[in-house]
């Protein structure tokens, strides 16, 4: 072996251990751009759910079976896709139902007290409560439900 090549093989492999956040910096922000990926699709699943069960369904129906098919895809696909997770299946499940009620609650509180409180309109509301939600969902995904 080459002097300059062993030399250039032990650099990298220096430069390796000094930064082994690269990596994970990298897989964060390809896991968020999935996440958020996943989110928008799934935006698409429980309106075509919607439209398709309100044909024959009354309309409260409807949008349980579009929230439960909505939920169900957004849950397979951050765990098998975004974050691949081997996490306890039922654990995971638990934990985002869990989300989904907390998300349901906190968003149905938050759009009446902002109206209440600042005068801020209802869609505003929905908005800031959805950007919260947002973040505080890639982040129990990516550290807890997923784990």
């Amino acid at each position: 072996m080459k002097p300059s090549a062993l030399h250039i093989d032990s650099s990298q492999a220096h430069a390796a251990q000094e930064h082994p956040s690269r990596s994970t910096l990298a897989q964060g922000i390809r896991q968020a751009f999935m996440y958020y990926g996943v989110s928008i699709m799934q935006t698409f699943v429980e309106l075509g759910a919607f439209a398709a069960a309100q044909l024959a369904l009354p309309t409260g129906i409807a949008n349980g079976i579009a929230v439960a098919c909505s939920g169900s895809f957004n849950f397979l696909m951050n765990r098998n896709i975004t974050f691949k997770a081997s996490s306890n299946f039922w654990r995971s499940v638990a934990m985002f139902i869990a989300l989904y009620v907390w998300n349901f609650l906190f968003g149905t509180w938050f759009i009446g007290w902002a109206a209440a409180t600042f005068g801020c309109p209802e869609m505003a509301g929905k908005f800031i409560t959805m950007a919260m939600q947002g973040i505080w969902g890639f982040c129990l995904c990516k550290w807890a439900i997923f784990k």
